[in-house]
């Protein structure tokens, strides 16, 4: 049995500035890092084997966290990026809800037809996902492998974990910063969830999320 963590990264500013930050390289934020701290410990007694991450700074710094007291090498793999969002690029939310409503709104809906302008096809991360986790899965059997990657990028992989395909993206949840889920694969690469967006290593003052959320109201 091959078991993997899957770790989105902590809190970034494009998070704090509600943009589409995507491949750009943003930087982690003072409670981005409050938050590595808490990974940290989390991770401490978690058998790690190997560990993967996508190249953005904003997932190594995590990555870097999560392996602090293990000190193996972290191998970066493309395939762990962000969507690619185009023209969409740096733009705020509420900027593009107002240009470009439509889209946006498969955005929201998460369609797997939806792609930014020069962008990723939402069902091309969840086609990319798949096949990168299994084969890191495949380099690393019956070891303990943690991978951290980012939230649209993760909700693509999870829901495949689920047993959903790209159209029913919509039923998944993105998961916190620094949430962990965590999966085993049998022989056959076949996966089963253990857990999902497990954030008990995180305070109340610390979990984004349902502050991003209370934030994108108070926009409206």
């Amino acid at each position: 049995m091959t078991t993997i963590y899957l770790i989105r990264h902590a809190y970034a500013q494009g998070n704090l500035d509600r943009s589409f930050q995507g491949k750009i390289d943003g930087k982690l934020t003072e409670l981005g890092y409050q938050q590595l701290d808490c990974l940290a410990e989390y991770c401490k007694g978690l058998p790690f084997d190997s560990v993967y991450t996508s190249p953005l700074s904003r997932a190594y710094e995590t990555a870097a966290a999560a392996n602090r007291h293990h000190k193996l090498p972290i191998q970066t793999d493309d395939g762990l990026l962000e969507i690619d969002g185009g023209d969409w690029e740096g733009k705020k939310w509420a900027a593009l809800e107002k240009a470009d409503p439509v889209r946006y709104g498969m955005w929201k809906q998460r369609d797997p037809e939806f792609q930014a302008p020069n962008g990723e096809k939402l069902s091309h991360v969840y086609d990319r996902m798949v096949r990168t986790v299994l084969h890191i899965v495949e380099r690393n059997r019956n070891k303990t492998i943690c991978i951290v990657s980012h939230g649209c990028a993760i909700v693509t992989f999870m829901a495949w974990a689920n047993g959903l395909p790209p159209k029913r993206l919509n039923e998944m949840k993105i998961c916190d910063n620094t949430a962990v889920n965590k999966l085993t694969f049998d022989d056959e690469l076949h996966p089963s969830i253990v857990w999902q967006n497990d954030i008990s290593h995180l305070d109340e003052d610390l979990r984004t999320y349902a502050m991003t959320l209370f934030q994108h109201k108070e926009e409206k």
